[in-house]
């Protein structure tokens, strides 16, 4: 009787532990998408006055930045208002709770940041985070 390991199953084990050693965790995964969609798809205009610069994925806490950049007739910071500020944030946080594809960021518990800043003066114009406890 040979009692030697097939080769197929041999094979198929070598095949399984590489399949499992390779697997991103989602936050390596949200990583590289970050960077992959900054790489492909920014600087992008968003609207006549909003341009998206990039998106990053960030440890601490773990979450997600988004960076843009406030340009033309917004691009003053007299229009800041406290309640234009609170609306604007009010409005922000709205849609982290509607949309359906932060779905998994949100169950991951993930912090969001909205990074606006100034084109003319490149101060920062307004910064809004939202963790779990803002959107649940």
């Amino acid at each position: 009787m040979n009692h030697r390991f097939p080769l197929h199953l041999a094979c198929g084990l070598v095949a399984l532990l590489l399949a499992a050693s390779c697997t991103e965790s989602f936050s390596e995964r949200r990583q590289r998408e970050a960077r992959e969609f900054s790489q492909r798809e920014c600087p992008r205009m968003v609207d006549a006055y909003i341009r998206m610069d990039s998106m990053a994925f960030v440890a601490d806490p773990v979450g997600l930045v988004y960076y843009y950049t406030v340009l033309g007739e917004l691009d003053n910071d007299s229009l800041l208002t406290p309640d234009v500020v609170e609306d604007f944030r009010q409005r922000l946080l709205e849609n982290i709770r509607n949309d359906i594809n932060m779905r998994r960021d949100k169950e991951e518990g993930f912090t969001f940041t909205y990074h606006y800043t100034s084109e003319s003066t490149g101060k920062t114009f307004i910064e809004a985070s939202f963790g779990p406890e803002d959107y649940r």
